[in-house]
Order: structure tokens, then C-alpha cells, then sequence
């Protein structure tokens, strides 16, 4: 059968590059090229006798599998490790560390995960061992980026932290970097906590990233920490600090002349102050919202604003000055669809 003929000539491949390892004298070679082989053909085993595993790690077997598809590969993957083997031996740290990161970036363009963090561990490894500062934050970058794409946060959130202590002396541009990787880590592990329901601890790391951002004096990131700050704060139903940390957004875009991001800003506010039971403030903040949007010329967000003016006024029996902003509403409203028609 193809198929049996084809498996038996990938185990072939296998058992003569790895041998050739041996022959030349590359023991550690032979050792990491068996491990990746054979892990490889374990993956492939378990994945046919579970049919039932989850869809993501079925998805990782799958592209484990590509990944020694060829004798081509093989020959790729030998070339590489005794590269490094021989120069390790040498003193040659430069060429250990950029055989194994080729290695990695190959595996990266499989989008095979597991092998990219085996090579990554091992540039950081050597990079300590020589103590290339330079090197090793940009392994740790590296491992920090590949943990985030398998959803592993926390782990990819130290490799992160470890980048940015290490580079803080480099320079602005190579700062900002390490800054924003944090940022985005930092965001996405609050967002996912306050999914599950930890408020609490979403608001801790969504302070880690308005520290980050601060830190690289990026004013749009740190606006937008404020505001997530701020909504996360409404959900725990704190009105002052909720309020609080929307008027420090509301003062960057307005130091930015982000028109737009003043909007949603003043939106947040009224918000909160509703929530908070002020709703003289609430309604001066959504007329506020509605005088930006009417300058911006965002239809739907003055009807949003004169619609929640209305409701507040009626909630008060104050019918005159609900009509009227239910009138304003309307328009927009009706404005809005001549535009769809027309375009």
C-alpha cells in the first residue's frame, strides 16, 4: 500500500540521518534529532487512539506531523544541530545561538508551537551561558510571543517582563517594544480573567498595562487603560474610582484632540454618574457626547446620546424635555438612513 510504503520510507529517513549524527561524532545531535523524531510519531500515535481529544490539541498533532514530512527536512534539522554542536564545542556561542533560532523560525512557519519553544529554551540557554545580554532578551522575546499565540499568558507574560528588564538600557526604540508586548499580554490576561469573573484580578493587570504604557509615554495606550480600568471599576460597582479613571482618558484625548475617543469618553462618564445616581452629571456628559458627535458627524452616536437623555428626563416625569430628546433621536435616526440610502 502507498501509504505503508510511504511510512516506511519516513522511518528509513529517520534511522539514517539520525545514524549519520552518530557516525560523525555528533552525540548531542543524535540525542536532540531522536527526541524530535520520535515525539513526533508519539504525537501521531495518540492522536489515533484518542478521537475524542480537544479540537486544539488535535490541531497541534496535525501540524506536528507536517514538520518531518520530508527527508529534505531532515537533512535541515541535522545540518542545524550539529552546526551548533560543533561550534559549541569551538566556543562559538554566536553561531550556537543562531543555528538554533533558524531552527526555531522554521518551526515557527509550521506553526509548530512545542518544537518552537524546545529550539527558543535552548537559544536562551546558550545566551546565558555567554552571557549576550542582547541574545538573551531577544530569546525571551521570542518565547514571550510564541506563549502568547498558545494562549498561555502568564508563562508568556514572564518571558515579557524578563525582555523588558533587560533591554530597559538599550534605548527608546527597543523600550517601546518590550512596552507594548507587555501591554497587549497584560490586556489580554485581564480581559480573560474578567471573563471568568475575576473583576478583582482583571483590574490588577489592566494597572500593569497603564504602568507599561506610562513607562514608554505612549498617551493613546494609556488612555485606553483608563477606560478599561474605569469599566472594570463600574462592574465592581465603584462609582468614584469608575469615574475617576474615565476623566483621566477623557483628559488624554482631549491633550490628543482625539475627537472620537472624547466622545466615548464622555459616554463612559455619563455612565458611571448614572449608575452612581447622579444623574445631573450623567445628562451633562451625554450632552457633552452629543456636541462632539454633532462636530465628528457620527449619526449613530448622537442618537445613542439624545436617546439616553430622553430616557433619564422621562424616568424623572420630566415629559417636555424627554420628547425633546426623543425628537433629537429620531432625527438622527432618519438622517442616518437618507445616508444609507443615498450611498
Amino acid at each position: 500500500m502507498p501509504g505503508k510504503d510511504g511510512e516506511s520510507e519516513s522511518i528509513a529517513d529517520k534511522y539514517f540521518v539520525c545514524t549519520e549524527c552518530l557516525v560523525e561524532g555528533n552525540v548531542q545531535s543524535f540525542v536532540d534529532l531522536f527526541y524530535l523524531t520520535h515525539s513526533q510519531d508519539a504525537a501521531k500515535e495518540q492522536s489515533q487512539q484518542q478521537q475524542q481529544q480537544q479540537s486544539q490539541q488535535q490541531a497541534l498533532n496535525e501540524e506536528s506531523t507536517t514538520s518531518f514530512a520530508t527527508y529534505d527536512v531532515l537533512q535541515f534539522l541535522k545540518n542545524k544541530l550539529t552546526e551548533a554542536e560543533v561550534a559549541q564545542r569551538e566556543g562559538g556561542y554566536d553561531i550556537v545561538f543562531e543555528s538554533f533560532m533558524e531552527t526555531a523560525r522554521h518551526f515557527k512557519s509550521k506553526s509548530d508551537h512545542k518544537r518552537v519553544i524546545y529550539f527558543l529554551t535552548k537559544c536562551l540557554e546558550v545566551a546565558r551561558l555567554s552571557q549576550d545580554v542582547a541574545r538573551e532578551a531577544e530569546a525571551n522575546e521570542m518565547l514571550g510571543l510564541t506563549k502568547e499565540e498558545m494562549g498561555q499568558l502568564k508563562e508568556a507574560i514572564q518571558y515579557h517582563e524578563a525582555h523588558r528588564d533587560l533591554v530597559s538600557s538599550y534605548g527608546r526604540e527597543m523600550t517601546d517594544q518590550a512596552g507594548h508586548n507587555l501591554i497587549r499580554a497584560y490586556r489580554r490576561l485581564a480581559e480573560e480573567l474578567q471573563k471568568q469573573g475575576d473583576v478583582e484580578g482583571s483590574i490588577m493587570y489592566f494597572q500593569k498595562s497603564l504602568k507599561s504604557a506610562i513607562d514608554i509615554n505612549d498617551q493613546e495606550e494609556e488612555g485606553k487603560s483608563y477606560r478599561l480600568l474605569g469599566s472594570a471599576y463600574l462592574l465592581l460597582q465603584d462609582y468614584e474610582l469608575s469615574a475617576s479613571n474615565f476623566h483621566k482618558f477623557l483628559s488624554i484625548c482631549q491633550e490628543t484632540q482625539d475627537r472620537v475617543s472624547e466622545g466615548l469618553a464622555c459616554s463612559h462618564l455619563a455612565t458611571a454618574y448614572e449608575a452612581k445616581g447622579d444623574r445631573a452629571s450623567s445628562i451633562k456628559f451625554l450632552e457633552e457626547y452629543y456636541e462632539i458627535a454633532l462636530s465628528t458627524g457620527e449619526l449613530n452616536s448622537q442618537r445613542e446620546a439624545c436617546g439616553r437623555v430622553g430616557i433619564i428626563f422621562n424616568a424623572a416625569a420630566d415629559f417636555n424635555r424627554s420628547v425633546e430628546y426623543f425628537t433629537k433621536a429620531f432625527e438622527s435616526e432618519r438622517r442616518g438612513g437618507e445616508a444609507v440610502a443615498v450611498n
